[in-house]
């Protein structure tokens, strides 16, 4: 017999009725998420300003200085977004639970970083470093372009762009998922749960893709409040992920028991 999975429309459906009752928690958890980035970009901003005084003299800024500074930055930025990358494992756990009808607890976000966490970290490598990778070279360009002017680099940063934003997509719907999984199977190492996401979304991205796009008109209206929406719509976004999740390991049985299906 056939599987038969569910549109976006009624995960996102699933998922409303899920969050009801839930908001004040996922409320909580969506901000010490911006915390955490917030923190982040401060610590790499602070880390720009000591870069500058170490490659740029006497005011005068050459090409190589800014490229060794805005390279340097880059990888700690890099490391910064592994490390935060791990949080995911913890908010995946949430809405999994949410999901499922248990009840979730504000500790359950920072269980990537309780428990194996070199483990988790993998899994965030594994996520994030090939986006990272594909975005250097369009940053690259941008930056050569901010300092010489050429238009070569202008055309080089738009196509390499396009590549990245390409790459990146495919990437996401591929085993973007893998932080579900490991809160659903913590007994798998990061690699098999990167391999295994893999082969189960086969027949699967685009639907997968289908929902993210779907989201663009709610994203836009967060933005339009200045940001406040997003404290509504990050959480309709993860539960309905959790949703996809839970769909494509028990078709037809997304209101039903969690079952481990790997």
């Amino acid at each position: 017999m056939a599987n038969h999975y569910q549109p976006s429309a009624v995960l996102r459906d699933n998922a409303k009725g899920f969050l009801n009752g839930n908001y004040r928690g996922t409320t909580l958890v969506t901000i010490t998420f911006a915390l955490f980035n917030y923190l982040s970009g401060m610590l790499l901003m602070n880390f720009d300003g000591i870069a500058e005084k170490i490659f740029y003299r006497a005011g005068k800024v050459s090409v190589g200085a800014a490229l060794t500074s805005f390279t340097i930055s880059y990888l700690l930025n890099a490391v910064l977004a592994a490390f935060v990358g791990v949080f995911t494992i913890g908010s995946a756990l949430y809405y999994l639970k949410i999901g499922v009808g248990k009840r979730p607890h504000l500790s359950d976000v920072f269980s990537g970083y309780r428990e194996n966490f070199s483990r988790n970290l993998g899994v965030s490598v594994f996520v994030t470093l090939p986006t990272m990778l594909v975005v250097y070279p369009s940053s690259l360009f941008e930056q050569l372009y901010s300092y010489t002017k050429d238009v070569k680099f202008l055309i080089g940063a738009l196509v390499s762009s396009a590549v990245a934003l390409v790459v990146a997509v495919f990437v996401e719907v591929s085993i973007g998922l893998a932080p579900f999984l490991i809160a659903d199977f913590p007994e798998l190492s990061a690699s098999e749960a990167v391999k295994k996401i893999w082969n189960k979304m086969n027949g699967h991205r685009f639907r997968l893709f289908k929902l993210y796009l779907s989201f663009v008109p709610y994203v836009l209206l967060a933005v339009l409040s200045l940001g406040i929406g997003f404290l509504w719509v990050q959480p309709l976004i993860q539960e309905s992920l959790a949703q996809f999740y839970l769909d494509l390991m028990n078709p037809k049985k997304v209101t039903g028991e969690w079952e481990r299906t790997v």
